[in-house]
This record gives C-alpha cells, sequence and structure tokens, in this order.
C-alpha cells in the first residue's frame, strides 16, 4: 500500500534491511466509516495534494469512494491525481455542496503562522455532509469552525495521529498500544482538554 500511496510515514528494521509503512492510510479511515457507514460510491472531496493527502485519497479509492482532489496549485497536484485515477479541480472556486466528506490534508489552520488560514469557507462548505481536518494542533481549526458554521458533521485530526501512533507502535514493538493512553498523552501534550 505504501508503494501505490507514494508515502512511507514508517520504517522499520528487520535484520540489515530497512520495510516502509504508511500508517495514516488506515488511521485516516477508520474515524470516517462509523459516521458515515459504507463509503461505496461515497462523493469525496480532498483539499491537497501531499503525503497526508495521498493516504486520504488511496484510502476512499480503496473504498470505492467518488474522489475529487482539489488544489490551490493544480499543477502540482496533477501527478497525485493521475497516479491514484481521481478527479482534479481548483481550489479557489470550490463549492462542496453535495459531497459526503471533505477533508483538508493541507498544513492550512495549523498552530502558527498558518493558524488563522483554512482550505475552504462556511460558504464552500455548506451542505457537505462531514468535515475531516488533519490538522490536530489547535484542536479546533478554523476549517472546522467554518464547517460547523456551514452545518457539517466534524473530525478533528487528533484521531487520526493517534490511531496511526498506535499502528506504528505495533510495527515496532509487536504488542497493541494503549489507544485510549495515547489519545489522552497526545491530548495533554497539545493542551487539550481531556
Amino acid at each position: 500500500s505504501a508503494k501505490e500511496i507514494g508515502a512511507i510515514n514508517t520504517i522499520v528494521v528487520k535484520g540489515d534491511e530497512l520495510h516502509g509503512f504508511n500508517t495514516d492510510a488506515g488511521a485516516f479511515i477508520s474515524p470516517i466509516v462509523p459516521r458515515i457507514g459504507e463509503l461505496s460510491e461515497a462523493r469525496c472531496a480532498v483539499i491537497g495534494a501531499g503525503g497526508a493527502a495521498s493516504a486520504a485519497v488511496w484510502s476512499l479509492r480503496q473504498k470505492g469512494a467518488e474522489v475529487t482532489v482539489f488544489a490551490r496549485d493544480v499543477s502540482k497536484a496533477r501527478p497525485l491525481a493521475e497516479r491514484l485515477g481521481v478527479n482534479l479541480e481548483p481550489l479557489g472556486s470550490a463549492l462542496f455542496d453535495g459531497f459526503d466528506l471533505v477533508v483538508n490534508a493541507t498544513t492550512l489552520g495549523t498552530s502558527g503562522a498558518q493558524e488563522t488560514e483554512t482550505p475552504a469557507t462556511n460558504a464552500q462548505l455548506r451542505g457537505a455532509r462531514l468535515a475531516y481536518d488533519l490538522v490536530y494542533n489547535p484542536v479546533e481549526t478554523r476549517f472546522l469552525r467554518e464547517a460547523r458554521d456551514a452545518g457539517c458533521e466534524l473530525i478533528g485530526g487528533l484521531e487520526m495521529l493517534v490511531t496511526q501512533a498506535a499502528e506504528q507502535f505495533r510495527l515496532w514493538t509487536g504488542a497493541v498500544a494503549p489507544g485510549e493512553v495515547m489519545r489522552e498523552a497526545a491530548a495533554r501534550a497539545l493542551g487539550h482538554n481531556v
């Protein structure tokens, strides 16, 4: 799967070999299914074209979703869209009415210089069912506030962060990670209420 996604975020040493994995893909999809159910033919928008976007697009396609990548720079996103066989649209004029899922897979909204930015406004998000921000710090990004104002259900990035970290823990140690302990520790470290 990591080869198909085109991104590795975990390396496991086995003897004198390095094995690459992508733990983002499974972690990304896990909080969506309980909220949407069957993703076959779900209409999904992924904003961004980096490694996290690749994992999101790949995971959604594996579940049979209809995916469109929206990008600020279409030329930079074209290789991703072509490699994974999805539609590509410019972000600037995007409207997400009728989408089952809109994912922010950019760094916009991340704590620091980009914290006040969002890839989509509430006017653009109006009519979308579920908004999922992969940014986990801060816990409530501008994207999530815009989505709430637009009437969307919300998923924050902390769920994906903890789930992929638990998978990394399993790959490195062979043991099942204490998921709830990890979630609480991550939330505390980021200054979130537990």
